[in-house]
């Protein structure tokens, strides 16, 4: 008896599969860490530390649960709706790869501004990386 996964065949998918795995387990955007209602954006974003950079504002807090929670938001500005899931999808991907820290007490909420079209996907990457740094450092 063969064995599904001594197979030649069944190796590209084994690696996608632990790939997959891997991606899910950092996933930093998770249900239990987003902030969904509008209240909860308003205040953070009117009471929270602010840092703005040239594609993204980031505002945040200190947070009463144990866990970091992120909201990201996209005005009409940015586009038309697949654009600004498209944009909101890249922040995701961005965030997911800097493998933040998910027991740290924060709630960040992420605003894009139009200029973000303009720069390259690394250079954003980069900036918004640096953005969320110089926020942890502001809340500690």
């Amino acid at each position: 008896m063969v064995d599904a996964m001594s197979s030649p065949a069944a190796a590209p998918k084994a690696a996608n599969a632990s790939l997959l795995n891997f991606f899910w387990d950092f996933r930093a955007v998770k249900k239990e860490n987003t902030i969904k209602p509008h209240r909860e954006f308003d205040r953070i974003i009117h009471t929270g530390a602010r840092v703005k950079s040239a594609h993204f504002t980031v505002f945040g807090e200190k947070s009463a649960n144990s866990v970091l929670r992120i909201g990201i938001a996209v005005g009409k500005a940015n586009g038309k709706a697949f654009m600004r899931v498209r944009v909101k999808r890249q922040v995701r991907a961005i965030i997911a790869s800097k493998k933040m820290d998910l027991t740290q007490p924060f709630n960040l909420i992420i605003v894009v501004r139009p200029s973000y079209h303009e720069g390259e996907f690394t250079q954003n990457e980069l900036e918004l990386h640096a953005s969320l740094d110089r926020m942890k450092e502001i809340l500690n």
